[in-house]
């Protein structure tokens, strides 16, 4: 803390970023953190303290990180202190999970505890999964400090949400003590164990990345941290084991090592239970907590149902008797449910939530029981029948309403859940059989898999991690990732994927990712991030179902003092009949409104609709995306590898120059062979295999160096040998110009001097005709741009019938985003334009990023982290008709949302009037047409139901059927086949490479294990 002295003057302005204080500093003492340091006789300062600042200046400080605490005096804008001590924010993620949430409206109760807690930078809710995730400082405040606020705040219970981590272990251990290692190998990170009595890990190890220093780093203690020794004095106090995570670098030691570790200092140590997906735990918990108080709600409520209908004698105090006890219990029940969450809500939040009206109906209702049963008791009886029925009935039909929500929600998240994809369990290969045609296989934990390791795939069995198979044949369903039913083929070096379902054959695998990377992981990953956020039209839903439950208290006051005065003076009925009938109004008034519908009308639609998407091999990595696809004007494609198969064949090549020839192409093999542009892979295999105008033996690359690329020009490196510099790319970008035609062009230079020019050809995919087709049919306008020539261009663009208007050709990443923007500056029916890019390069990110909708699609040559990163909707595959499909669903996801909202208004509107009794006066069959409040507890399962229904319309139509035929009409032909072989080739070159470097490393480390053992 930072004491300004009293003669100082100090000045403060802020913009949105930082704060500028001027100090004019006057003499005095200056103190941090409580120690005092006063000036030498000579002016100068003790070393141990701070100096002081200069007589006058200013300070730049961030906004988020300072803390202006003011003097309580008249001046309120004289700063006094500066609170420095906690240093700049820094923000870590967190996701919890949320046990207890009740409705869809109960969105707005959380939000506000959020934004009470300053340390909360940014948060999403999802009603749906109950989750909450949230940006928090951990300067400020810890998470489970957090929890705590946000627990009090909403009665709800967070949990934080672990869930599969990066190379993590999950052990537990009778003794807590067991953890608390200090000669740790290399490669384990860390040591985390859970508090049993919190949902939070606190580190018993710093995390350290630098493993040579591994037994220092054992012994120090994190800042951010508990005391090793108070968290051992807190742990030792529980009775249940100890569980904990162990961080470890999968490149350096493997899961089964971690575990063997622990194993052999301590005999019971054991894995800990696999994580399961806490959405559906949650959903699955919070069905069962309902149906809990839904069995003995009902048990009591039908003897009163039958006091008070049945032929009995109602002059009989017994059964009045009865109902009380009975009615009593199933209130008692409503109370322990709503009533302390209402509370609650009013007390921290300041909200009128739903559970506050069904209190406080349900209570009204069942107190003018108790007080007519009172009078009943006493021998003066009204002239009104018991209304015990009415009470018990609305709590049981409420909470049967519940039970069919929670477990709508449960059964919308289950539908949408990629982890139940992965296996638990796997068919370990031990290196000594695996070469053997049917080895024996040993059945282990699924976590407990490594690198290098080689595992089985038996028939009709989940693959449990991506890898590359070698030995065996057989067809897989890989129609979770692709949403083609149709089996594909798998035989030596095919790649398979984790979560698809082996057919018939058996497969032996080599593993190519851990289970925490693999397939599955990441389209989980995409899918539950994606889940979390939300599209702009939800905030229209918040900002309603904020104001709902206060309208409809007032809505509900005013139908009680209108009935009771109609009843009064117009019907002249008396005092106790008028208020007895203005209380049944009001009840039912205030019971039959449901929120609910509106909080569930959009998040329930956008998870759906991304599960089903996800289901067909498309990610909508931004839900908002969903809501602006459904109006897209313009699709703008980029040509090579989008439009086109991307395998380019070199129809010539010419050299120049005095250079031989042969060195030329040995130079060109070292510099493109990591290249994955498709020009640059289309010379590479032409000068790798050799072609009928190139016959001769296979060269050898020469090495080559300090290579670089350059996104739509070329790539450029210097050849070790030799020592100069070699070029290879586009005409413009080398100044060496060529005549245009209908193909494509890599040149090369060597020290500045032309050497060569490839002349290449791409074929347009067998499905874009169609596509564009469709998309034309749609009044969507079809661009294509492209970095190739324009003769390239113009080729393919006549061949699928694009206007030459909206073509550019020679287009640099700029270029593309350039001709993008211009393109949403221009109106279409008074309205800007909606422009979806597709592409799938590195050089397509800065267009994705641009367009209104940035689409990446899968490549096997060109795929690039950048591009996936930029865009906001991923296709698994390279099938153009995917695009289509991504359209219809977004515009069927919008229109069920408008159709919730629609309902929803319906309903509301029209079952208030009901049961306010705005149509009391029609007749029908001698009764008046209104809404009993015994039967407005139905209000909930009413209006919730329509809605899931609605929803899950999305998951029960094909969406894929009317595109699946698209791709099935294209044939490779033997250039593109080679094409595969050869790109197959090098990534199995580098899967080699860099499996023997991993093996190099464990050899290392088992030999330094044995050295230490041996000393």
């Amino acid at each position: 803390m930072l004491d300004i002295p009293s003669r100082s003057q100090v000045t403060a302005s802020h913009d949105e970023e930082n704060v500028n204080v001027n100090v004019v500093f006057g003499s005095g003492t200056y103190v941090e953190d409580g120690h005092k340091a006063r000036p030498r006789p000579d002016g100068t300062q003790p070393s141990s303290a701070v100096a002081p600042p200069p007589a006058e200046g200013n300070l730049q400080l961030p906004l988020a990180a300072l803390h202006l605490s003011r003097k309580k005096s008249e001046d309120s804008d004289r700063i006094s202190h500066l609170d420095l001590e906690k240093g700049p924010p820094e923000y870590q993620r967190f996701v919890l999970n949320i046990d207890g949430l009740k409705c869809g409206c109960c969105e707005t109760g959380i939000t506000r505890a959020v934004s009470r807690i300053s340390a909360i930078r940014d948060h999403q809710v999802n009603v749906v999964l109950a989750r909450l995730e949230i940006d928090l400082d951990i300067n400020q405040i810890t998470i489970d400090v957090a929890v705590q606020k946000l627990s009090t705040a909403t009665g709800y219970t967070f949990e934080q949400d672990t869930g599969p981590n990066d190379q993590v272990l999950e052990l537990v251990h009778p003794d807590p003590r067991a953890f608390d290692r200090k000669d740790l190998p290399d490669g384990i990170i860390s040591v985390e164990r859970q508090d049993p009595r919190k949902h939070f890990w606190t580190s018993a190890r710093p995390r350290e990345t630098d493993h040579s220093a591994t037994e220092t780093a054992a012994v120090q203690t994190s800042e951010k941290t508990l005391p090793v020794q108070k968290i051992d004095k807190d742990l030792n106090t529980q009775r249940q084991p100890c569980k904990a995570r162990v961080h470890y670098d999968a490149s350096v030691i493997g899961a089964r090592d971690v575990y063997a570790f622990f194993r052999m200092k301590h005999d019971m140590m054991d894995l800990a239970p696999p994580p399961s997906h806490s959405s559906l735990e949650l959903g699955a918990k919070q069905s069962r907590r309902a149906l809990f108080w839904l069995f003995p709600a009902l048990v009591f409520t039908i003897p009163v149902l039958v006091f008070a209908w049945a032929p009995v004698n109602h002059e009989n105090l017994a059964y009045a008797h009865a109902s009380l006890a009975l009615a009593s219990i199933v209130q008692i029940i409503a109370w322990i449910e709503f009533l302390p969450s209402a509370l609650r809500s009013l007390w921290y939040s300041r909200i009128l939530d739903m559970d506050l009206l069904i209190s406080l109906s349900t209570t009204t209702a069942y107190a003018f029981s108790v007080v007519l049963y009172a009078f009943r008791s006493i021998g003066q009886p009204l002239d009104l029948d018991s209304f015990f029925e009415t009470s018990t009935l609305l709590v049981t039909f409420i909470l049967f309403g519940r039970v069919i929500n929670e477990y709508a929600r449960y059964r919308a998240a289950k539908a949408v859940s990629f982890r139940s994809l992965q296996a638990d369990r796997a068919l370990l290969i031990a290196e000594s059989h695996a070469r053997s045609p049917d080895p024996p296989a040993a059945e282990i934990d699924a976590r407990l898999l490594q690198y290098g390791d080689k595992f089985k795939v038996p028939p009709h069995t989940r693959i449990v991690t991506d890898g590359t198979v070698y030995y065996g044949g057989s067809e897989v369903d890989e129609s979770m990732l692709t949403g083609e039913s149709v089996p594909v083929a798998k035989s030596v070096e095919s790649e398979v994927h984790a979560g698809t379902m082996n057919g018939n054959g058996t497969l032996l695998v080599t593993l190519k990712s851990l289970p925490h990377e693999n397939t599955v992981h990441k389209i989980a990953a995409m899918v539950e991030g994606a889940e979390l956020t939300q599209p702009k039209i939800q905030a229209l839903a918040d900002r309603i179902a904020g104001w709902f439950v206060p309208v409809i208290a007032a809505i509900g006051s005013v139908v009680f003092l209108i009935w009771l005065l109609i009843d009064r003076y117009h019907n002249n009925s008396g005092w106790s009949d008028a208020v007895v009938r203005a209380i049944t109004y009001a009840i039912a008034t205030l019971i039959v409104s449901c929120p609910c519908a509106i909080g569930l009308a959009v998040p329930m639609v956008v998870l759906i609709a991304g599960g089903v998407a996800a289901r067909y091999g498309i990610i909508f990595r931004d839900p908002q995306k969903l809501e602006v696809a459904r109006g897209v004007t313009d699709v703008v494609f980029d040509k090579t590898g989008t439009l086109t198969t991307g395998f380019f064949s070199v129809l010539s090549a010419e050299y120049y120059g005095t250079s031989e020839h042969v060195v030329v192409k040995r130079i060109l093999l070292g510099l493109l062979r990591d290249s994955k542009h498709p020009i640059a892979l289309g010379v590479y295999h032409f000068l790798a295999k050799g072609t009928r105008m190139d016959d001769g033996p296979e060269l050898a690359a020469m090495q080559v160096h300090s290579i670089t690329s350059s996104p739509g020009c070329g790539i450029s490196g210097l050849c070790t040998s030799r020592n100069f510099e070699v070029r290879a790319g586009s005409p413009d970008w080398l100044n060496f110009p060529v005549e245009d035609s209908n193909s494509s062009f890599l040149v090369v230079t060597i020290q500045g001097s032309l050497a060569a020019v490839f002349k290449l050809r791409d074929t347009p995919k067998p499905a874009a005709a169609a596509v564009i087709t469709a998309l034309k049919q749609r009044h969507i306008t079809v661009h294509m741009i492209s970095g190739d020539s324009q003769g390239a261009v113009d080729a393919v663009a006549h061949a699928l019938d694009i206007p030459k208007r909206y073509t550019k050709s020679r287009c640099k990443p700029e270029g593309k985003r350039k001709y993008i923007q211009d393109i949403q500056e221009q109106l279409w029916k008074d309205k800007n334009r909606v422009v979806l890019f597709i592409g799938d390069g590195t050089n397509d990110a800065v267009a994705l990023k641009q367009a209104d909708v940035g689409v990446h699609m899968h490549s096997h040559h060109a795929g690039s982290d950048v591009a996936k990163q930029a865009a906001d909707v991923a296709l698994l595959t390279d099938r153009l008709g995917d695009v289509l499909l991504a359209l219809d669903i977004a515009q069927a996801a919008y229109r069920r949302i408008v159709a919730n909202f629609v309902w929803s208004a319906v309903y509301n509107f029209g079952a208030v009037l009901l049961a306010a009794g705005a149509f009391a006066g029609i007749k029908e069959g001698g009764q008046e047409v209104k809404i009993p409040p015994q039967w407005a507890g139905l209000g909930e399962l009413v209006s919730v139901l329509p809605v899931v229904v609605i929803a899950f319309q999305i998951r029960w139509r094909d969406y894929g059927r009317r595109w699946k035929g698209l791709e099935k009409e294209e044939v490779l032909d033997e250039r593109e086949e080679a094409w595969k072989r050869a790109v197959e080739e090098r990534e199995k070159r580098e899967r080699d490479a860099k499996e023997e470097e991993k093996r190099a490393k464990k050899e290392a480390t088992e030999a330094a294990v044995e050295r230490e053992s041996e000393n």
